[in-house]
């Protein structure tokens, strides 16, 4: 392995093992991608109550993306977000209320035409929830919404941003929008998932097409098109690195406050912009901790971290109203600094592994040992360490009030 100057051999093979160890099955991918084209199937069933308004049902959020995390217990669910946009409906035609109604009754025969014992539920602001059986830790969040790309094109084109982005945009439902929920009105939320999701590909671009091609190498499809192979069929630096530190967010935030949690949408995006292309995990996960703050803006005295893809909104819009969310994220991003900057030098893999078992959780990083050991072979898990157990090599810093770090030597 060629390892860059200043990090160590054992950190980066454990790195490497970490995002292995995090990673869901492919099988799981295959499941969930049976679940919700099987759901598009019904809605298009002879008696279907809604097939006449093109019911176009696809994934979102971070299955659609290639960066969930297996569940720490058997008692978590995967968390699969699915839309369902009915093609053939507009604004002008229905209320948000009505919409809402349409896609719940379908999902009541849904789940008694397959068998499933759980309520559908109706709860959530914008979604429905279709939690399988027990012990399948699978409940899918389905999203209705109408076709939005008109606005949307709107929108980007005001923000001088890149009007390809709108295409699938779509407007969703919101109950707590009580002034427009029940009544026919232009005034909808927006979303723009499919947006972000080629935003999204587009930040790394390059090392998802290197693996896709080694993906189809590998299947003998040596004349098929990368493009042809789903972003959640490979894994990239990127999705590596948001992976881990998704587990050292949720470890973190474990033992505070739940509520303050940064949420996934925001580590994804300022991920996705610190990333500049790194070929390993390890100095993706570096130029990420080093750079992921400078995404977090300052608009009329508030704290902005614009949706990429819809730049009018603000993901951090919940900061103002309560501050410790902003704080709690600083003291975090401190943290992950501290955690991955200390053992970065290490060549010695098993120090690495004591030491991030603590920020990680013991039963993650025993897996990784078990990774470890086994690819291993005749060699040892580990080499010469380049420092004594326990020692650490210099952390990164987060910096003064205008929340710019340091940089320790060696980590860049």
């Amino acid at each position: 392995m060629n390892v860059s100057a200043g990090v160590g051999y054992g950190y980066n093979v454990a790195i490497e093992k970490l995002a292995e160890e995090l990673a869901v099955p492919q099988d799981r991918f295959d499941q969930a991608e049976r679940r919700y084209k099987d759901l598009g199937e019904f809605l298009h069933r002879d008696d279907s109550k809604v097939r006449d308004y093109d019911p176009d049902v696809y994934i979102q959020g971070s299955f659609a993306l290639g960066t969930p995390i297996k569940p720490t217990s058997k008692d978590e669910d995967y968390d699969l977000d699915i839309v369902v946009s009915f093609r053939s409906l507009a604004k002008a035609q229905i209320s948000q209320a009505d919409l809402r109604a349409l896609l719940l009754a379908e999902l009541k025969a849904y789940r008694d035409a397959r068998g499933i014992k759980n309520e559908v539920s109706d709860e959530p602001r914008r979604c429905c929830t279709l939690i399988y059986a027990d012990g399948a830790q699978f409940h899918m969040d389905v999203l209705p919404a109408v076709p939005n790309e008109a606005n949307m094109r709107a929108v980007l084109s005001s923000y001088l941003a890149d009007q390809a982005l709108a295409e699938g945009a779509i407007a969703i439902t919101d109950k707590d929008k009580t002034s427009t929920y029940r009544i026919i009105t232009d005034d909808w939320p927006r979303s723009n998932p499919r947006g972000f999701a080629a935003w999204f590909k587009s930040r790394q671009i390059e090392q998802l097409n290197e693996r896709r091609r080694a993906f189809l190498d590998a299947q003998g499809k040596v004349t098929a098109s990368v493009e042809d192979v789903p972003v959640f069929r490979v894994r990239t630096p990127l999705q590596s690195a948001i992976m881990i530190l998704k587990r050292h967010r949720d470890e973190w935030f474990a033992e505070r406050d739940p509520e303050l949690k940064v949420i996934s949408v925001i580590l994804t995006t300022l991920s996705a912009h610190a990333y500049a292309g790194e070929a390993r995990v390890s100095d993706a996960i570096a130029k990420i901790l080093k750079d992921m703050h400078l995404e977090v803006k300052e608009r009329n005295g508030e704290s902005w971290i614009a949706n990429p893809t819809d730049p009018s909104e603000n993901f951090a819009d919940r900061w103002k109203d309560f501050p410790d969310r902003r704080k709690s994220f600083f003291e975090w991003l401190e943290t992950a600094r501290s955690d991955f900057g200390a053992v970065q030098k290490f060549s010695d893999t098993n120090i690495v592994l004591n030491e991030l078992s603590r920020n990680l959780g013991s039963t993650l990083v025993e897996g990784v040992r078990s990774r470890v050991a086994a690819s291993a072979g005749s060699r040892a898990a580990s080499v010469a360490p380049a420092a004594a157990a326990g020692a650490s090599a210099p952390g990164l810093v987060f910096g003064g009030e205008d929340r710019r770090p340091t940089e320790p030597k060696g980590f860049g």
